[in-house]
């Protein structure tokens, strides 16, 4: 019984830490965003970064961008 709370409980625990880090990597890019001057018609390194988490680049050239609220977009 206690190692079935135990196990429910750290993943419990491990969900809420995710959820966590996922949220401060939100409100920081809604900064980002909030600083940006009108239409952005150029590359804006800071906001790239604020967006994306990482690109995966396959063995066939199949590219996979995750952003940092964990939505993946595949090329």
């Amino acid at each position: 019984m206690y190692d079935t709370a135990k196990a429910q409980y750290d993943e419990v625990a491990r969900a809420n830490t995710e959820k966590e880090a996922k949220n401060k990597r939100l409100v920081g890019f809604i900064k980002i965003l909030k600083a940006q001057d009108g239409i952005i018609t150029e590359f804006d390194e800071r906001l790239w970064s604020g967006m994306v988490d990482f690109v995966t680049v396959g063995r066939n050239k199949e590219i996979a961008v995750t952003f940092g609220d964990g939505t993946e977009i595949t090329a």
